[in-house]
């Protein structure tokens, strides 16, 4: 009985662990229409110097500055795929089960996948942990080999979760309609 209430206590903590780490790295970058919120940094701005400000007033041409500074002064702009990155995991679902990102709350989406993840990890630990071998290469075996069915089986009960909702895109549902 010790033991798997022991067992049990693992697991959680691992699942808390996991899903901590993933809602302050993964959830907490975007808002809930799935775009990525913009850091609240104070940009300093760098006091010029008497001598350079008279030397800049001089030239007025943009590459006689750059050729002054030694770099280019125009603000670099970032990508639109550094901005709209999203994770693997919504990726796949996405893709394998059509869903729709406008239907539903992409913040909730991310939590419910951060979920399913730090589920998946902390089941996988929890067994490795409890199995009575000292041998680190037949735990690396036997995690290596449930881990891929695992997250195979926990993200289509997922996906076929959201399909009952009604996340998916109205394109399947027309040419469902047709062929009838």
């Amino acid at each position: 009985m010790e033991k798997i209430i022991s067992i049990i206590i693992m697991f959680l903590i691992i699942y808390i662990l996991v899903y901590g780490f993933y809602y302050i790295f993964m959830i907490n970058k975007y808002d809930k229409d799935g775009k990525r919120k913009k850091k609240k940094t104070k940009k300093k701005e760098k006091k010029e110097s008497k001598f350079l400000k008279s030397i800049k007033s001089k030239f007025s041409n943009e590459k006689d500055e750059i050729l002054l500074r030694g770099r280019d002064t125009k603000k670099k702009k970032k990508d639109k795929d550094e901005e709209e990155k999203i994770p693997t995991e919504v990726e796949l679902l996405l893709y394998k089960y059509n869903l729709d990102v406008s239907k539903m709350n992409y913040k909730h989406l991310l939590k419910m996948v951060g979920s399913v993840c730090a589920f998946d990890i902390a089941l996988i630990l929890t067994i490795i942990f409890s199995i009575p071998v000292n041998n680190i290469y037949i735990e690396l075996i036997v995690g290596g080999v449930l881990i891929i069915p695992v997250i195979l089986i926990s993200y289509s009960i997922l996906g076929n979760y959201l399909k009952k909702k009604g996340m998916t895109k109205d394109e399947i549902r027309k040419r469902s309609k047709n062929r009838k």
